[in-house]
């Protein structure tokens, strides 16, 4: 059967009646064998990522599309039974990725019925987290996120971690609410979910999306920036960077997704991060970039509306994360180069920050500070950094070196 046609049936058959309630232990029994761990490999068959992955019909599951970025193959896997897997039908514009498993007998989840969930009410997460698999976690459904009446995002306090990607997010009857996508760092029971309505829409969005890349010239979409990276954002599209700690060479992906537009103003991550359209910052309320984001100056690393090689300004700033630390920079524009996002080759200038930072509670600042330096690249076709690097050398010889790149603009 067609998978979008049994997730509708199966739907309006669940709509009709209601079933009792379960405990978690009997609901974990009854989910279990349906939630499965996702291990990617690139090229040369080396480990790339660990997500995890829910049947919602036979022989098919669906994962995030984030856990598949950059995998020359993948499987998925339960205890110690593994199997070799493909991918069916892309959206990565809701980041849902439906794949198929040859002599797959794992029973699908039932879907909870469309519209139906309520904040408020109690939830399970189960999935893969940092590995550990047929992990089930508790909470509420703490909000519903996104704009013109439709729930672009379920927020729970259900706990969810790297590896989590592409699990479950299930009603108190066992029925599928969501696909765990990502948690905002440092904020707290800040956790989200997609809908699970979305996933009959899937085959048609992906079949449309492939059938509108196949009408483009060939090599445009490579060729041209506004064919593709320069569109405006849309609510679902995301900005995928990648944040590698060079003293330590730890890669951790850093995914900021549009849930609303409102006016000029473009939301990330359920409000955590939000940005006028021409890409200056307004609030950051959890730094998931690291520095990018808990160093960043007002306005962000590229506050002026038109930037032009030779450009200086002075910077004298307070953070607004917790630590409340006072920022000195002077900032210098280069001249203009290229740089490539995702096989585009884009135009780009580079804006160095030299200074210091100094300890302080908003009212004053120690005497003695620490050196800071950030380079970044920043993209005028964009309106974006698509680079950013920075150094922090702290006392007793603490230095912190990370990177944070800018690898594809999901759609």
């Amino acid at each position: 059967m067609n998978p979008a046609r049994w997730l509708c049936a199966a739907g309006a058959l669940l709509a009709a009646g209601h079933a009792a309630a379960l405990e978690p232990d009997a609901l974990f029994a009854k989910l279990t064998g349906s939630v499965w761990a996702v291990r990617t490999f690139d090229a040369q068959e080396r480990p790339l990522r660990a997500g995890s992955a829910v049947v919602i019909a036979p022989g098919r599951l669906v994962t995030n599309c984030h856990v598949l970025a950059k995998a020359s193959n993948f499987v998925v896997k339960r205890d110690n039974v593994t199997y070799g897997a493909t991918l069916e039908y892309p959206d990565p514009g809701r980041d849902l990725c439906q794949i198929k498993v040859a002599n797959f007998t794992a029973p699908p989840v039932a879907m909870a019925p469309a519209g139906g969930a309520r904040v408020g009410q109690r939830v399970y997460a189960i999935g893969n987290p940092r590995g550990l698999e047929n992990t089930l976690s508790e909470g509420l459904l703490s909000g519903l996120r996104g704009g013109d009446g439709e729930a672009r995002l379920l927020q729970t306090t259900a706990a969810i971690a790297p590896g989590s990607s592409g699990g479950g997010l299930f009603d108190s009857d066992g029925r599928l609410l969501g696909i765990t996508t990502f948690a905002a760092r440092d904020g707290g029971n800040l956790n989200f979910a997609m809908p699970a309505e979305f996933l009959a829409e899937l085959p048609a969005r992906a079949q449309a999306q492939l059938a509108a890349r196949a009408r483009e010239p060939e090599g445009g979409a490579r060729r041209s920036v506004g064919l593709s990276l320069a569109e405006p954002l849309r609510a679902g599209d995301a900005l995928e960077y990648v944040r590698t700690d060079r003293l330590t060479g730890n890669r951790t992906p850093v995914i900021y997704r549009v849930d609303r537009i409102n006016g000029d103003e473009v939301s990330f991550n359920a409000g955590s991060r939000i940005e006028k359209a021409s890409g200056q910052v307004v609030s950051i309320t959890s730094p998931i970039g690291g520095l990018f984001d808990s160093a960043s100056p007002p306005g962000g690393w590229a506050p002026k509306d038109d930037i032009q090689p030779g450009m200086r300004w002075h910077l004298d700033y307070v953070t607004t994360t917790d630590d409340r630390l006072r920022h000195e920079l002077n900032a210098s524009v280069g001249a203009e180069h290229t740089a490539t996002v995702d096989g585009v080759e884009l135009t780009v200038m580079r804006i160095s920050y030299d200074g210091w930072i100094y300890a302080s509670a908003g009212t004053g600042a120690a005497l003695t500070g620490t050196p800071f330096k950030v380079a970044v690249l920043y993209s005028p076709d964009l309106r974006r950094i698509v680079q950013f690097e920075a150094t922090h050398r702290r006392a007793y010889a603490s230095v912190t070196n990370e990177i944070l790149e800018l690898v594809r603009i999901q759609r």
